[in-house]
């Protein structure tokens, strides 16, 4: 959550696991890449194209983040 609060500029506090693209002006579609990138940056991951695409909100990301770590 911190990564979202960082990149949409935006205090942590409104970040929620249902947070999505959309709910804060910096989480556009440069925004989504952005908040990726973070997270690959972050934990050593790579996100596949189609990984990306099925990320909507910050619980996807969690989700998609753990997969990545447990291969």
């Amino acid at each position: 959550m911190q990564v979202v609060a960082e990149v949409c500029d935006v205090p942590v506090t409104e970040v929620t696991l249902n947070s999505a693209i959309g709910d804060f002006p910096a989480w556009d579609s440069m925004g989504q890449l952005a908040i990726l990138q973070r997270m690959e940056s972050e934990f050593d991951i790579m996100f596949e194209p189609e990984d990306m695409m099925e990320i909507e909100d910050v619980n996807d990301i969690v989700k998609a983040v753990e997969a990545k770590l447990e291969c």
